[in-house]
């Protein structure tokens, strides 16, 4: 009489931290519907699932282990650390025996051995960290990941497992590392430590390059200087005398500065250069502002007599400066009659009848202006 088969329903396996302890797996089965059922009998086998399964290890014995007319039963004493394969037949009182029901399998339960080996567990990071992790399985790790507080930094499927932490911009405080490995089997294997940021205390530098310090200056003046920061350089200020003058999000400085509306004497330049950690960092150079505010005196020699008798002028003048008169020109009536780059200048002209204006001008190399003006007649 042929047998009908059966239907393994189900397998709950109770999983166990360490391949040191045994394992028991629970199998559940559609009864048969044979009315000359006299029972079944379990098969089972390691690591295979080429029939017929020949297993042996249970507490139960070795395959097949004989149940009854139970449709549910527990095999116990099987290595956690293998992969079992399970089947159900059925059998009638004559003997004769079911094909195999559907086949089941337990992968091995033993998770992997992970560690976390650097930094150590409550050490004080700062800057980039490499946080080293060893995974170990009795079969082989698939993969790793590390957690920072709970969110994921970084995953790997390669050993030596090493990752790069940046904690510079961190905030400081307490972190939980978790590192994480996987095996085929999707066993887990999980392990932690506390850290403590110190937080990027580290100050920007910033050095200038120009004007150099103790320098004299005058004019438009280029001022320059650069920061460097472990992180980087969110922000650079410079200040004149404790006046803000100039600010960028930048890490160079490039700025022209006019002194004359700084007004002559000393004064310090001072650029503070600062980090998205708020850190800041500054350097300073003195300088001597002498701008020549000082226009040049301005003498008319001729004509020396407001009334003229003939159309024949002559002008003939002189300039004196604090520093030097560069150029001089003369003018008449608001026309150019002459000009040289000297501190004296004369020129000739043809008058008309009438009132006249003779005009000097004189110039110092600071471009200020002295002037001087008559009123001739004819």
């Amino acid at each position: 009489m042929k047998v009908k088969h059966v239907v393994l329903l189900a397998l709950f396996a109770l999983i166990v931290p360490s391949a040191a302890f045994s394992s028991t797996v629970t199998l559940q089965w559609d009864p048969s519907s044979d009315p000359d059922l006299a029972g079944y009998r379990v098969y089972y086998q390691a690591n295979s699932s080429a029939i017929p399964f020949v297993g042996s290890g249970a507490a139960e014995g070795n395959a097949p282990v004989d149940v009854s007319a139970s449709t549910t039963a527990s095999i116990s004493g099987l290595d956690p650390g293998t992969s079992y394969y399970f089947a159900v037949t059925a059998y009638n009182t004559s003997g004769a025996e079911s094909v195999y029901s559907n086949l089941v399998q337990v992968k091995e339960m033993v998770p992997p051995v992970v560690g976390i080996t650097s930094p150590a567990t409550n050490a004080t990071i700062s800057g980039p960290v490499a946080v080293g992790i060893s995974a170990v399985d009795n079969v082989g790790v698939t993969s790793v990941e590390l957690y920072v507080n709970g969110n994921l930094l970084g995953s790997s499927n390669t050993a030596p497992y090493v990752f790069n932490w940046t904690t510079s911009s961190l905030a400081p405080g307490q972190y939980t590392l978790t590192a994480k490995a996987y095996d085929a089997a999707g066993n887990v294997g999980t392990s932690e430590e506390v850290v403590f940021v110190a937080g990027d205390a580290m100050v920007p530098t910033i050095a200038f390059s120009a004007p150099a310090n103790n320098k004299q200056v005058s004019g438009i003046v280029d001022v320059t200087a650069s920061a460097s920061d472990n992180v980087g350089v969110t922000g650079l200020a410079l200040y004149d005398n404790s006046t803000l003058i100039y600010a960028a999000n930048a890490g160079t400085l490039s700025y022209k500065w006019n002194t004359a509306t700084a007004g002559n004497g000393s004064h310090t330049l001072v650029a503070i250069a600062s980090d998205a950690a708020g850190n800041a960092g500054s350097a300073s150079v003195s300088v001597t502002v002498a701008n020549d505010l000082t226009p040049p005196a301005v003498n008319i020699v001729s004509p020396s007599s407001p009334q003229i008798t003939n159309a024949n002028l002559k002008v003939a003048a002189s300039a004196k400066d604090n520093v030097a008169v560069v150029r001089m020109e003369v003018y008449l009536d608001g026309a150019l009659l002459l000009g040289t780059n000297s501190g004296s200048i004369s020129a000739a002209a043809k008058l008309g009848v009438g009132t006249h204006t003779v005009t000097v001008n004189a110039f110092d190399a600071a471009g200020n202006k002295g002037t001087k003006a008559v009123s001739v007649t004819r």
